[in-house]
């Protein structure tokens, strides 16, 4: 866990921060993270003139009463290593763009967001953008959804960024007290198979094979920490429906997976479209592996 030194949760001041704050504990106990920055963007902080003149108990800088209101809820439901330094940021403006920026600004390991499951087409959009353009990793919380990590189920496809996405999925393991993690790769027959002379049934078997030897493989370029694995192989032409329905099956509290496609594939320049479709039809927390500094660059990520 020596990779999420310096947390950042983004807050909606409303009842699904507290389990985004209870995730951050957790986590920053496993990490003995250094600092934990809680952010809160608005569009605008300016109170109109003949609102003050009614009500002049909040003519006093709205940006104070926020952080108020942030460190009220922090102390209520934060409960994590003991010497992180917690640090309050009530910010104004565009809540994309200076979420990124923050990221980047102030060398951030982790992003915790929270996640609507009601099928909102904006707040999808906005965990999309914020797992695809910020520069460090992104966990993902569904509402609702209690702190826990009992069970860690990692999607690979045998890309270096579903590698990355294993060892840290491992360290998580570990740092939470756990023996195993369960390992998932989908895999599906490809549509030219009749031409190799081999029935369906057939060529199944042979991507079987082809990918219980590319986990071999590629177990050994990782570093388990001494985590056991419980691999899984499902056949499925949808995968982020293998990933999800096995996910359900397992109980799993947190899907860990690469934010980035399959090497070679136009998919890595931004986000890995089966990342991708895992967030649209979210319904448990998923933490979007990415090396740190691989967001896109600053303008790009406030105009796209």
């Amino acid at each position: 866990m020596y990779r999420y030194k310096k947390i950042m949760v983004g807050l909606n001041l409303d009842d699904h921060d507290e389990n985004l704050i209870q995730y951050a504990g957790i986590l920053s106990k496993m990490a003995k993270s250094e600092e934990i920055h809680f952010v809160y963007v608005s569009d605008t902080f300016d109170i109109p003139d003949e609102v003050k003149k009614i009500y002049p108990q909040i003519a006093s800088p709205v940006e104070t009463a926020i952080e108020e209101r942030m460190k009220q809820i922090v102390e209520q439901h934060f409960n994590g290593h003991e010497d992180s330094k917690l640090i309050f940021r009530p910010l104004e403006g565009s809540l994309l763009g200076l979420l990124i920026s923050y990221t980047k600004k102030h060398d951030i390991d982790l992003l915790i967001i929270g996640h609507q499951t009601n099928g909102n087409i904006s707040n999808n959009t906005l965990s999309e953008k914020l797992a695809r353009k910020a520069f460090c990793s992104v966990m993902i919380v569904p509402r609702g959804r209690k702190a826990l990590l009992g069970k860690i189920l990692v999607a690979v496809d045998f890309s270096d960024h579903s590698l990355n996405a294993l060892e840290v999925g491992s360290a998580f393991a570990k740092a939470a007290g756990l023996d195993h993690i369960h390992i998932l790769n989908n895999y599906n027959v490809p549509t030219g198979h009749h031409k190799t002379g081999k029935t369906y049934e057939e060529f199944a078997d042979i991507m079987l094979e082809n990918a219980k030897s590319k986990l071999r493989e590629s177990l050994s370029k990782v570093d388990l920490k001494s985590i056991g694995i419980k691999p899984f192989f499902k056949k499925s032409d949808d995968i982020v429906k293998g990933i999800q329905e096995f996910s359900v099956n397992m109980g799993a509290h947190l899907i860990v997976v690469g934010a980035r496609g399959r090497s070679g594939d136009i998919a890595a320049i931004l986000l890995g479209s089966i990342t991708e479709g895992l967030i649209r039809k979210l319904d448990r927390p998923l933490l979007a592996v990415k090396k740190k500094g691989e967001g896109l660059n600053i303008l790009e990520a406030i105009t796209l």
